[in-house]
């Protein structure tokens, strides 16, 4: 049988210690499967180049036959995004892009890094994300900094895949409730289903 591994994808930043990637690493490995969580070059200051070299290199030391979860998160959907268009690498069981940020390059964010900028327009490209995912599926807020749902409703659209929204959750970090997050533990070892279980 072929063994199940969880990839899982931070943001800008990295992640504070806080975080529900953080515990969902833990809760994972906590279960005796195989957790790979890698931390991408000046997380600050992102460079997609260096971020897709470092994706790939732990993309590839998954064996070929495994069951791949993945778990994105903010810029790590945009992420994978941009490795899906590659159409590179092996095809995932089930991927979850948590809360992808929307962001006009030429209308920079206050305080966004240029690099950051170099991620945006994601490819839409649903032809890449079928390849890459069997099953994708974005969960976004109506409270989030850095997509309207409505914006993140377009991603879905233009990618053919299903959207779930999670009220009040704001980019679905610790500042809004979501350290722990029992229901993406409990999704990812399959003892959940969608929609998400919100955490209030």
């Amino acid at each position: 049988m072929a063994e199940s591994v969880f990839l899982i994808l931070h943001g800008r930043g990295g992640n504070a210690v806080d975080h529900w990637q953080n515990h969902l690493a833990r809760g994972l490995t906590n279960a005796g499967v195989d957790v790979r969580y890698p931390r991408f070059p000046r997380p600050e200051d992102p460079d997609l180049t260096d971020w897709l070299h470092a994706f790939r290199e732990t993309l590839n030391e998954i064996p070929e036959d495994a069951r791949l979860t993945v778990i994105a998160h903010s810029l790590g959907s945009i992420l994978w995004m941009h490795h899906a268009a590659s159409r590179q690498g092996l095809q995932a069981d089930r991927v979850l892009l948590a809360a992808p940020p929307y962001i006009v390059r030429e209308v920079p964010l206050a305080g966004q890094p240029l690099g950051t900028t170099r991620f945006y327009p994601p490819p839409m490209d649903k032809i890449g994300i079928a390849a890459a995912g069997r099953e994708t599926t974005i969960v976004a807020s109506d409270t989030d900094d850095f997509a309207t749902f409505a914006q993140t409703e377009a991603y879905a659209a233009a990618l053919r895949v299903p959207i779930y929204k999670l009220p009040g959750a704001g980019h679905i970090s610790p500042f809004y409730g979501y350290g722990e997050w029992p229901w993406v533990l409990d999704w990812s070892l399959g003892r959940a289903n969608f929609p998400p279980f919100p955490n209030r």
